[in-house]
């Protein structure tokens, strides 16, 4: 194996890490804020990029109108999402109740995104391409070729990443929504709106994950089958630690980087190898690589 492949899956491990880590974060800020595992994860992934793509397909709009616009997009069906799927069943006396309704959320997402859309896969052009040949632009160092296209992944997901961390940890509105999350009857009491802080936190989380579909339409086809990479950022929660969004980038970027290298030997196999994984984990450090022991039943 020349040095050229070695770092051709590097980085489209990591880029691929960085599209499960952005859906990771979003499963931990919903976990922490709201308490909340989200199984439309996935779908909301799929729905952005549904978006993105219709944007910059259908109506071919210029990157300096489509951007503006998809945000907008991804706010309004973060809000929607929050008083659907989450809204009417907070004080539900079955805590599970709002876990389920994330399931038919997902359902709903593939079946609106096939009516709106169709059932046929779409391509969507690279963000870069080679003026000449119009296929994708390539990075060349020496003997080494990478796409574009991933190292774009890797800025994009690395920016918002750390928007989320100055977000959580500089600014004052990232502290009204830990206070909400940590304690909703003394946040109201300090005056903090909390309905506000929910729908912010529902927001922050379809953009993450919409996010990572515009930067995967490129690679994969768009079709409503995105929605099975959630598989993945589930397994990058688990490595990294349960509730740790630090863990959950990490574990993310892990297996992103043993899926990739997975393909060497074992092309066909790579979801086994990537769950194979996840196996281990789960038998040598069931707590993940940054969470908390977990003590021993009597």
């Amino acid at each position: 194996m020349n040095i050229n492949t070695i770092v051709s899956l590097a980085v489209n491990g990591i880029s691929m890490g960085m599209i499960y880590a952005l859906m990771a974060m979003g499963l931990i800020l919903l976990i922490r804020a709201i308490g909340v595992m989200n199984f439309a994860q996935g779908d909301l992934l799929m729905f952005g990029a549904f978006i993105t793509c219709w944007l910059t397909v259908d109506l071919k709009l210029p990157l300096w109108a489509m951007i503006p616009l998809s945000i907008a997009c991804f706010v309004v069906v973060g809000i929607i999402f929050m008083f659907t799927a989450y809204w009417p069943l907070r004080n539900a006396s079955y805590p599970a109740a709002t876990v389920i309704s994330t399931m038919g959320a997902a359902m709903a997402l593939k079946e609106i995104a096939t009516l709106i859309w169709g059932s046929l896969p779409r391509s969507m052009p690279p963000l870069m391409k080679n003026p000449a040949t119009g296929k994708a632009a390539v990075l060349k160092i020496g003997s080494i070729t990478i796409q574009w296209q991933f190292i774009l992944t890797i800025i994009v997901g690395s920016v918002f990443i750390y928007l989320v961390f100055v977000l959580f940890d500089k600014l004052y509105a990232g502290r009204m929504m830990q206070a909400a999350a940590q304690d909703k009857y003394a946040a109201e009491l300090l005056g903090i709106p909390t309905i506000l802080t929910t729908m912010a936190t529902y927001v922050i989380v379809v953009a993450l994950a919409s996010t990572g579909g515009y930067m995967i339409a490129p690679i994969f086809m768009v079709s409503n089958t995105l929605g099975t990479l959630q598989l993945r950022a589930f397994a990058g929660v688990v490595i990294g630690g349960f509730g740790n969004i630090k863990g959950a980038i990490l574990g993310s970027l892990l297996i992103g980087v043993v899926e990739a290298f997975s393909t060497i030997q074992f092309s066909q196999y790579k979801d086994a190898v990537v769950f194979l994984v996840l196996i281990v984990f789960l038998l040598v450090r069931p707590q993940g690589l940054f969470g908390e022991k977990i003590a021993d039943k009597a």
